[in-house]
C-alpha cells in the first residue's frame, strides 16, 4: 500500500483516542503521514459568556472571565499534544500536531485538501429524522459530514483493522468511478468488499438488467459482489439491521455523499446527520462523490478478486 496522509481533529474524548489508535496503526503499516489538529473555540467561549456591553454592571468581569477560560483552553491544548506527539511516536508514526483558534469546523476544512483521509471520533446522539436535524444543534463531527471535501471517517469505538468495506449505492444515481475507487481501496488494505444497490422504484431498468449493464460498462466489476434492495417508503434501509451481527468486526460502511444544492444527502437519500444517528454501526465512511481517487493506494489488481466469503 502506497502512503496517503490522514487529517485527525482531536480532543480528550475517548471516542478521539479510538480514532488517533485507528489512524496510528493504519499509518504505521504503509509510513503515511498524520496531521493532528486540536482546535480552540474561542469564538464559542465568547457566544459562551454572550456579553458584550455593559448592562447593570460593566463588561470588565466578562472581559476577564474569557481572557481566564482561553488561557485555560490554551492550557489543555498543551497537554494533548505532549500527550498526543508521546503515543504516536510509540507508533513510529511521522505525524505533526497543529493547535489553532477559530471556529474548529472551518479549521479542519482548511487542512482537508491537503490530505486524503479525515478521521473523526464520534459519539452518537439521539435519533432524529430529516430535515428535522436542520433545526437542532450539530455536533462538530455532524457538521464535518457536511462540510468535509474530503472521505470522512466516523470512528465510536476501537478498529482492530479493516476487514470489509460494505458499500451502498443508489440505483438512480450509479457513479461508476466512485465505486471503483471504493474497491481498490479496500483491496489495498487487504480487505474485502460488498456493494449494495439501493432501488428506489423509480429508476425503470429492472434489477438484473442494471447488473448485467453495469459489469459490461467495466469488467473489473465482479457481479458476484453486488446485490440489489428496495428503499421503505420513508426511504430508511430495510437491510442495515441485517447487517448487524453483533459486533462489526472492522466492518465499515461506505456511503456517497451528493451535493444536491442546498446541502448533502447520502445515498439512502438522508442527510448525513439523520443517517448518523440512526444506523447501528459504530464506523461509517462518507465519501463525497466528487472526491475522485481511492483513499489508499496499493498495487495494480483486479477488483474481482477483492470478493469473498
Amino acid at each position: 500500500m502506497k502512503p496517503g496522509s490522514f487529517l485527525l481533529p482531536i480532543n480528550g474524548s475517548p471516542e478521539s483516542l479510538f480514532a488517533a489508535e485507528f489512524v496510528w496503526s493504519l499509518a504505521s503499516r504503509n509510513h503515511s503521514k498524520v496531521t493532528a489538529q486540536h482546535t480552540i473555540d474561542i469564538f464559542g467561549t465568547l457566544q459562551f459568556l454572550g456579553q458584550e456591553k455593559a448592562g447593570l454592571i460593566g463588561s470588565g468581569p466578562y472581559v476577564a472571565a474569557y481572557q481566564g477560560i482561553c488561557e485555560s483552553l490554551r492550557a489543555i491544548g498543551r497537554k494533548l499534544e505532549d500527550s498526543y506527539m508521546a503515543r504516536a511516536g510509540s507508533h513510529n508514526v511521522e505525524s505533526s500536531f497543529n493547535c489553532v483558534e477559530g471556529d474548529p469546523v472551518e479549521e479542519v476544512c482548511k487542512l482537508a485538501p491537503d490530505h486524503d483521509l479525515l478521521v473523526v471520533g464520534y459519539r452518537k446522539r439521539s435519533t432524529v429524522d430529516y430535515p428535522a436535524c436542520q433545526g437542532i444543534k450539530l455536533s462538530r463531527a455532524e457538521r464535518l459530514a457536511h462540510m468535509s471535501p474530503i472521505p470522512i471517517l466516523f470512528v465510536q469505538k476501537p478498529i482492530p483493522a479493516i476487514t470489509e468495506f460494505a458499500i451502498f449505492v443508489s440505483m438512480d444515481h450509479m457513479n461508476v468511478n466512485w465505486l471503483k475507487n471504493c474497491m481498490h481501496s479496500a483491496l489495498a488494505v487487504g480487505a474485502k468488499y460488498s456493494v449494495t444497490i439501493l432501488a428506489s422504484g423509480v429508476h425503470e431498468e429492472p434489477a438484473a438488467s442494471f447488473v448485467r449493464d453495469l459489469i459490461e460498462a467495466d469488467d473489473e466489476i465482479d457481479a458476484e459482489c453486488i446485490k440489489i434492495v428496495s428503499l421503505n417508503e420513508s426511504g430508511a434501509l430495510q437491510n442495515f439491521g441485517q447487517l448487524k451481527d453483533g459486533v462489526d468486526h472492522g466492518r465499515i460502511i461506505v456511503l456517497p455523499t451528493i451535493d444536491s444544492g442546498e446541502h448533502r444527502i447520502t445515498s439512502t437519500g438522508e442527510c448525513p446527520t439523520a443517517l448518523l444517528r440512526r444506523v447501528p454501526f459504530e464506523t461509517i465512511l462518507l465519501w463525497p462523490e466528487e472526491f475522485s481517487k481511492p483513499l489508499f493506494r496499493g498495487e495494480t489488481v483486479l477488483l474481482k478478486a477483492g470478493w469473498y466469503d
